[in-house]
C-alpha cells in the first residue's frame, strides 16, 4: 500500500489526432474507419481527425460557423480523396446532418450542394439507411425550400425503395418520415409553383404507401405519426386524389378516435379541408313570393308536429311572415305620410325580430300597355325599399334623440350587410358600443366579420347584454359556435404540448363550441335556418371531443343525426335546397365512414398515441381560460410566424439553441429571427436534436 506522499504516475497526454492535410501518413484514420462498427464510431474518429467541435452544444456549433469554410473544406477533401470509401461518404454525410439542426448551417450546406452528395448513397446498401437518416434529418429541421428540392428530388427513388424492400422495417420507417416531412412543405402551399410540383409528384402512390404500411403489424408510433401528419396536410391541396383513395379517408376519420386532442383536431381538419374546392357556400335568400306560396302548400305533418310543440308563433316561418305583412303595410304607410322618421323606427323593430325582415321590394304599377310591372316614382326619395335604410337613419339623427342614437345605427348596419359590405357594419358597430356596451344588435354585426377571434369575443359579450331579441341571441350563439369551432381546431391543429396554456385554451374553445351548439339545438325554433349547421358543428365536435368513448355506432348522436334530416326537411319544405357547405360535407364523411373506419384503424391510432400527449382535462380550468381569453387577458402571444417542426410528439436528446419562439428557426448564433425581425421573440429553449441520426446509430 502506497505511503504518505506517494503520487501516483501521472497519465500521458493524449496525443492530438494526426491533421490528413499535412500528415504523412493521411492514409491511417481511413483503417480506422475501415475497421470501426456502427455509424457512431465512424462520424467520431471523422470528428476527431478533422477537429470537428461538439456539435451537440451551442458552443460547438458556434465554432462551426466561426470556422465553417475551413470545417466544410477539410470534409469536402476526404470525399474526393475517397470517392469510392462509403464509410468515409456516410460519415461525412452523417456530420453534416447534424451540422443542419442548426438553420444557418443547413442552409449553407444546402447551397453547397448536400443533397448531391446524399443521393447516390440511397443506392449503396451500407450507406443507404444512413442517408435517409441524414434526409430525416434535414427535412425536420429543413426550411420549406430545402423540403421542397428534396421532395423533387427524392420522391420517385424513395418510394422505389419501398416497393424493392417492401418489409424492411427501417426503410420502410425513414421513408415514410422523410416523405412525410418533404412533401408536407408542398402541399400546405398555394403557390402556383408549389401545386405544380404536386401535379408532378405521383400522390396517389406515396397515400397509399403511407397507409398501408402504418396498418403493418410491426409500424411503430413514429411512422404512423408521420403518415398522419403527412395526410392530414394533403387534403386540401391534393384533394382529388385523396378523394380517389377511400382508405385514407378512413384512416383520417378513425384518427378521430385517438385518445390524443392534437390527432383528434389534425384530422377533423384535414376531412373539412378534403372538401373545400366542391363546397357550396351558404348564400341562402328568402323569395318572399315563393315562401308564401309554399306556406299556403302546407308543411308535412311532422314539421307541423315539431313547430306545434314549439309554438307556432315564436317559430321563424310566422315570423318571417308577419314580419314580411308589416314591412309592406310600413312602406305603404310611409307612401301616404312620407314620414322617413316613422318609417324608420318602424324597420329597427322588424330588423331585431327576424334575419329577413328587409326584402329587395319596390313601389310598382302595371303598364297597361304591354301589361308588364314597371317601377312607379311616388315622390319618395328613394325607389328600392331598401335604400330607405340609410335615408330612415338620417332622419332619426336629424330629430337629435341622443336615446335613438343606436337605432340609426341599426339601420346603417342592416344597409351594409345586406349591401354585403360587412366590414363598414363592423366599424358602425364598433363605434356604437364605445357609446352602448349593452346594444346586442352591434355584437351581432361584429360576428360576422371572418375574425375568428374578434368574432367570438363580441358573441359572447353579446349573449351576456339583457335587452335582446330571440332572434339577436340566436344569431350570436349559432356565430359563437362557429368561430369557437374553428379557433379551437386550428389551435389544436398547432400542436401545443398537452398541458399547457395553448393546449388547454383551444379545448376551451372546443368545449365553448359544442355547448352553445346544443343549447341552440335545444332552443333555437326548429325552422331556424341555421339549425343545419349547427347541427354539423355539434356533430363533428361531439365526435372530436369524446374520442375513443364514443361508441363506433355514434348511438350517442342518434337525437342530432335525426335532428339534421329534420332541418333538412325544413328547408325543402320551402323550395330551398340545403347546400352543400364544407361543413355538411365533412359531417357526411365522418358519419358514414365512422364505423368502418374504428373496425380498421381503430389499433392503429391507439398504437401511435403517445402518454405525452394524453393529460386530463380540468373544466374548471378550460372555463377560467376561457374566461380570461374574453376579458382580453393575453394567455400567450398571437405573434404570426411560420409554422414550426411538423411533428412535435416525437422527443428524444436535445441540444440548446437559440430559436425563434415562433418560427422554430434555431441557430447557435441567432441573435434576432430575420422573420420577426424583433429579438424580443428570440429566446433561449430546447430543441430537439438528431433524434433521426441517434436511431440510426441504436439500429446500426
Amino acid at each position: 500500500m502506497p505511503g504518505p506522499g506517494h503520487k501516483k504516475k501521472a497519465k500521458p497526454k493524449a496525443q492530438p489526432a494526426p491533421n490528413p492535410e499535412n500528415s504523412a501518413s493521411p492514409d491511417a484514420y481511413v483503417g480506422e474507419i475501415d475497421n470501426a462498427e456502427g455509424w457512431g464510431k465512424v462520424v467520431d474518429i471523422l470528428c476527431i481527425v478533422f477537429e470537428i467541435p461538439d456539435l451537440t452544444t451551442r458552443s460547438g456549433l458556434k465554432k462551426v460557423h466561426a470556422n465553417f469554410e475551413t470545417i466544410f473544406g477539410r470534409l469536402d477533401k476526404a470525399c474526393q480523396k475517397y470517392p469510392r470509401n462509403e464509410k468515409i461518404l456516410g460519415g461525412v454525410v452523417g456530420i453534416f446532418a447534424k451540422m443542419c439542426a442548426d438553420s444557418i448551417l443547413r442552409n449553407k450546406l444546402h447551397e453547397r450542394g448536400l443533397l448531391t452528395r446524399i443521393l447516390p448513397l440511397l443506392n449503396i446498401e451500407s450507406t443507404r439507411n444512413m442517408a435517409l437518416r441524414a434526409l430525416g434529418t434535414i427535412t425536420h429541421h429543413g426550411g420549406a425550400t430545402i423540403r421542397k428540392d428534396i421532395a423533387r428530388q427524392t420522391t420517385g427513388t424513395l418510394t422505389k425503395l419501398v416497393e424493392k424492400y417492401p418489409d424492411d422495417e427501417n426503410i420502410v420507417e425513414l421513408v415514410v418520415t422523410v416523405l412525410s416531412h418533404s412533401i408536407s412543405g408542398v402541399v400546405e402551399s398555394e403557390k402556383a409553383s408549389d401545386l405544380a410540383l404536386i401535379k408532378s409528384l405521383d400522390m396517389r402512390t406515396i397515400l397509399k404507401l403511407v397507409t398501408e404500411n402504418s396498418k403493418k403489424e410491426w409500424a411503430t408510433s413514429y411512422l404512423i405519426n408521420h403518415a398522419l401528419g403527412l395526410l392530414t396536410m394533403s387534403t386540401l391541396n391534393a384533394s382529388e386524389v385523396c378523394k380517389s383513395y377511400p382508405p385514407m379517408q378512413r384512416f383520417l376519420v378513425a384518427g378521430l378516435r385517438s385518445p390524443e386532442w392534437v390527432t383528434r383536431c389534425s384530422c377533423l381538419g384535414a376531412i373539412i379541408r378534403l372538401h373545400r374546392s366542391e363546397s357550396e357556400t351558404d348564400m341562402r335568400m328568402l323569395d318572399p313570393n315563393k315562401f308564401l306560396a309554399c306556406i299556403q302548400r302546407g308543411f308535412p305533418p311532422h314539421l307541423q308536429e315539431r313547430m306545434v310543440g314549439y309554438g307556432p308563433m315564436k317559430c321563424d316561418t310566422f315570423l318571417t311572415l308577419s314580419t314580411s305583412r308589416d314591412y309592406q303595410s310600413a312602406m305603404m304607410d310611409c307612401a301616404q305620410d312620407r314620414n322617413m322618421y316613422a318609417l324608420g323606427l318602424k324597420l329597427v323593430e322588424l330588423i331585431l325580430r327576424t334575419e329577413f325582415s328587409i326584402a329587395e321590394g319596390m313601389f310598382q304599377t302595371e303598364n297597361p300597355r304591354t301589361g308588364r310591372l314597371e317601377v312607379m316614382d311616388i315622390g319618395l326619395p328613394f325607389t328600392r325599399w331598401v335604400d330607405a335604410l340609410p335615408l330612415c337613419a338620417r332622419a332619426i339623427r336629424t330629430r337629435g334623440n341622443k336615446n335613438e342614437v343606436d337605432l340609426a345605427d341599426i339601420l346603417d348596419i342592416k344597409y351594409h350587410i345586406m349591401k354585403q359590405r360587412i366590414p363598414d357594419a363592423v366599424e358602425i358597430a364598433r363605434k356604437g358600443l364605445q357609446r352602448n356596451p349593452g346594444a346586442g344588435y352591434f355584437y351581432y354585426a361584429i360576428t360576422l366579420s371572418a375574425n375568428n377571434t374578434e368574432g367570438l369575443r363580441a358573441a359572447k359579450k353579446g349573449l351576456k347584454c339583457k335587452h335582446i331579441t330571440p332572434f339577436v341571441r340566436f344569431q350570436l350563439m349559432q356565430r359563437a359556435v362557429e368561430h369557437a369551432g374553428n379557433m379551437g381546431i386550428q389551435i389544436l391543429q398547432e400542436a401545443p404540448v398537452a398541458g399547457k396554456a395553448r393546449w388547454e385554451e383551444g379545448i376551451a374553445f372546443l368545449m365553448s363550441a359544442v355547448e352553445d351548439a346544443k343549447t341552440f339545438v335545444e332552443e333555437a325554433p326548429p325552422d331556424n335556418r341555421h339549425m343545419n349547421a349547427v347541427l354539423y358543428w355539434y356533430i363533428l365536435l361531439t365526435i372530436a371531443i369524446n374520442g375513443p368513448d364514443l361508441s363506433t355506432d355514434l348511438r350517442e348522436l342518434e337525437k342530432a343525426l335525426k335532428g339534421r334530416q329534420v332541418a333538412d326537411d325544413f328547408c325543402k319544405a320551402i323550395d330551398i335546397r340545403p347546400p352543400n357547405t364544407n361543413l355538411r360535407l365533412a359531417q357526411e364523411t365522418v358519419v358514414k365512414l365512422y364505423t368502418a373506419a374504428a373496425t380498421e384503424f381503430g389499433n392503429i391510432i391507439v398504437k401511435a398515441a403517445s402518454e405525452e400527449q394524453i393529460k386530463p382535462v380540468s373544466p374548471e380550468k378550460l372555463e377560467d381560460d376561457l374566461a380570461a381569453w374574453l376579458d382580453d387577458i393575453n394567455i400567450h402571444d398571437d405573434h404570426e410566424h411560420e409554422p414550426r417542426g411538423l411533428n412535435p410528439r416525437v422527443n428524444t436528446n436535445s441540444v440548446a439553441l437559440y430559436r425563434c419562439s415562433f418560427c422554430g428557426n434555431p441557430s447557435a448564433v441567432l441573435r434576432k429571427c430575420s422573420g420577426c425581425a424583433k429579438a424580443r421573440y428570440v429566446t433561449l429553449t430546447q430543441y430537439s436534436d438528431f433524434e433521426i441520426l441517434t436511431r440510426a446509430i441504436q439500429v446500426l
